[in-house]
């Protein structure tokens, strides 16, 4: 979708850079009605921010169209920096939807909604299916309840400048998500009506990672926070398996399963490729609150396992088909990050010796658990992966080849 990220990205940063320059006008300019309505687009798409009426009138309080006003404005505030910023969140999603904020609600119940600072969850236009996750991160940004928390045009503007077309586009063709879904061939077989046939591969390597207190998280937490939770921190890990070449398997609840040297060919570093995404999964989550509201309930943690082995995948089921593995590999995988601690990395003794081939020895250092008890399989000999040195190699389609990889630590046990 680059070619229309070319179309749409300019016209953004035209109108961020419109109101930038009223706001840092002396006396400032607040816009008072920004809209998509409200932007005129000339022949070469470049975009015009208009009507500038409500701005002259400066006995108005609060002036608007209403869908588009913040919350402050509907409980009776006066026109802000930061009601147009607002507004602009509204714009994004008008863009990336095409259609007009909260279309088919009734409007009245809407503007209590957002009028209303005390609900749990704050009213906002859906976030539009199309809308790439660089833009719903400035969206949501534009459109928080507390004007404080609002960025500046200056802020969006530099945003939108470092997003390049790619980014910037509607989201994926039907054709591109089923790709996401399923390997391509699986996809092509299936897009054709041909049966798909169980594939058998002798070394994979799977990953899974769950989140530590999800239980007591779900409980404290209203679901749609939960559900907003697990979209940043699993849109982080979808961006980082494209990054290390993983196939993203399915998520169940708060579980995150994963696996290499199955749709892609990687017999040199399958458990490298998994190493390192482990260690990218683990910062992701610190890295992402649980509560964007209430800083005080900190940020997520996650334990990880993996183990090396035989897999079979198919495609199971005639409605809601999923892809599926089957094998002893899966369940030993899954019970090494059971038996993982919070942001620690755990694997199985036959998945050590396999990374340490497929990795210098400076890079992966690994410390001997000992034996264990893991439930369904009795005494393992497992290993816990406590510092890598990506110092050596860049992934590449099949072998690891010099490169210089900056150094990443996590903390030891």
């Amino acid at each position: 979708m680059v070619i229309e990220g070319e179309m749409i990205l300019p016209i953004l940063r035209d109108i961020a850079q419109g109101v930038r320059f009223l706001h840092a006008a002396d006396p400032l300019i607040v816009h008072g009605d920004l809209k998509a309505q409200n932007v005129l687009v000339d022949s070469k798409f470049r975009a015009k921010v208009a009507d500038f009426g409500l701005s002259q009138k400066k006995q108005l309080g609060a002036c608007g169209t209403p869908l588009w006003m913040a919350p402050e404005l509907l409980n009776g505030g006066t026109n802000t920096p930061q009601t147009d910023v607002y507004a602009f969140g509204i714009v994004l999603a008008e863009v990336y939807s095409r259609r007009d904020p909260y279309e088919g609600e009734d409007t009245r119940t809407v503007l209590e909604e957002v009028a209303d600072l005390k609900r749990p969850v704050d009213k906002r236009p859906a976030i539009p299916p199309a809308c790439p996750s660089d833009v719903v991160s400035i969206m949501k940004d534009c459109w928080h309840k507390n004007p404080v928390f609002r960025p500046p045009f200056e802020e969006v503007e530099r945003r939108l400048k470092a997003l390049d077309a790619q980014h910037a586009g509607p989201g994926k063709s039907h054709e591109e998500l089923l790709y996401d879904v399923f390997p391509r061939h699986v996809a092509i077989a299936l897009r054709e009506g041909r049966k798909v046939e169980p594939e058998r591969r002798d070394m994979v390597t799977i990953f899974f990672s769950d989140i530590v207190g999800f239980t007591t998280i779900s409980s404290t937490l209203d679901p749609v926070k939960v559900s907003n939770m697990l979209d940043r921190l699993y849109s982080i890990f979808d961006r980082l398996s494209s990054t290390y070449g993983v196939f993203k398997v399915e998520t169940i609840g708060d579980a995150y399963m994963a696996v290499t040297n199955l749709v892609e060919d990687q017999p040199f570093d399958h458990a490298l490729r998994i190493a390192r995404f482990a260690i990218g999964a683990i910062k992701a989550a610190q890295s992402t609150p649980v509560d964007l509201d209430d800083p005080s309930k900190g940020t997520v943690q996650i334990r990880v396992g993996f183990h090396c082995g035989p897999v079979v995948a198919n495609v199971v089921g005639t409605r809601n088909l999923r892809y599926c593995l089957f094998g002893d590999t899966v369940n030993t995988a899954s019970r090494m990050e059971s038996n993982s601690e919070a942001l620690k990395i755990h694997c199985s003794e036959r998945a050590a010796e396999v990374l340490k081939k497929q990795a210098v020895e400076t890079e992966v250092h690994l410390v001997p658990r000992g034996t264990i008890q893991i439930k369904g399989k009795g005494e393992m000999k497992v290993r816990r992966r406590v510092a890598v040195r990506e110092v050596s190699r860049r992934l590449t389609g099949g072998r690891c080849r010099r490169s210089g990889w900056k150094s990443g630590r996590f903390r030891p046990p």
